[in-house]
């Protein structure tokens, strides 16, 4: 792959769902870039707009002002040449681990030597060897997240766009795909468009971090993230990772009271001025 495919860019992007009185501005004004090879995270309080830049971005929207390009050209549907991850398992329950992983290349009319040695070869790197001939149901839901990954990586793309895809699993099991991801990219060297809630997570993945402010969402603040590669368990601890951890925490915290509305304010944090006990909700005076 060139150097310079996987260049996503995102231009005075504005996008609202609905007409009238009744339209939603998800996102305004946000400019942003993910370059060749680079792993950048989008976070930000919940209904920001991510998922709708992730969309964007993969093609099943299109904005109503501004444009998103893939190496200068205009986005204007799917295609190949990017790749989706979602929180959700998408397989197919019908299909074998390696029969879905190689569902994109027969789509593209792959001879089936090459497409089995492909999703071999992509399954091995995953530690899913032995699992090739098992259906869905028959994995833990890391496995199959690791089958979802492999099988966007199939088809060769320039982009990975990943939405919230360990949301679902426990925190040992997230630890080890983060790892795993982190291991697979470096390997590819494609360029990560990655959208989660998980604050340790975007440091730990990322080379930089985009923070959205409260809905309409905007780019607050970009975070380049300093830590070495490979990344590794170890310097969640470091001094280093919490500094980083405590200032995105300022970051996010102001944006998630603005989208509660303002009803939580630091005092009322502490208590909303009332005490729950065994004659029921009293107000403190």
């Amino acid at each position: 792959m060139g150097a310079q495919l996987g260049h996503i860019e995102f231009r005075d992007l504005a996008m609202a769902f609905g007409s009238g009185a009744d339209a939603t501005l998800a996102v305004d004004d946000v400019s942003m870039e993910v370059k060749p090879g680079e792993f950048v995270t989008i976070i930000g309080p919940s209904g920001c707009g991510k998922s709708t830049l992730l969309n964007l971005a993969a093609g099943f929207l299109k904005p109503d002002r501004g444009a998103v390009l893939l190496n200068g050209k205009a986005i204007d549907g799917p295609g190949a040449d990017r790749g989706v991850v979602f929180q959700q398992y998408s397989l197919f329950p019908w299909m074998s681990v390696k029969t879905n992983v190689e569902f994109g290349l027969r789509m593209q009319g792959v001879s089936k030597s090459k497409r089995e040695a492909a999703a071999r070869t992509l399954l091995g790197l995953a530690g899913l060897s032995a699992f090739e001939n098992r259906f869905p149901d028959q994995l833990s839901g890391g496995m199959k997240q690791r089958v979802g990954i492999v099988r966007a990586l199939a088809t060769s793309p320039q982009v990975l766009l990943m939405d919230e895809p360990f949301g679902a699993l426990d925190a040992q099991t997230r630890v080890v795909m983060q790892e795993i991801l982190t291991n697979m990219w470096q390997r590819f060297r494609l360029s990560v468009l990655f959208i989660t809630h998980d604050i340790e997570e975007s440091i730990f993945l990322s080379d930089r971090i985009f923070v959205m402010t409260a809905r309409p969402g905007r780019i607050k603040a970009v975070i380049e993230v300093p830590l070495p590669r490979p990344r590794v368990p170890e310097m969640l601890a470091s001094p280093e990772f919490l500094a980083l951890k405590m200032h995105l925490q300022r970051l996010i915290r102001e944006e998630s009271l603005i989208a509660m509305g303002g009803e939580l304010k630091d005092g009322g944090l502490a208590g909303f001025g009332t005490e729950v006990g065994p004659a029921g909700v009293v107000e403190l005076v």
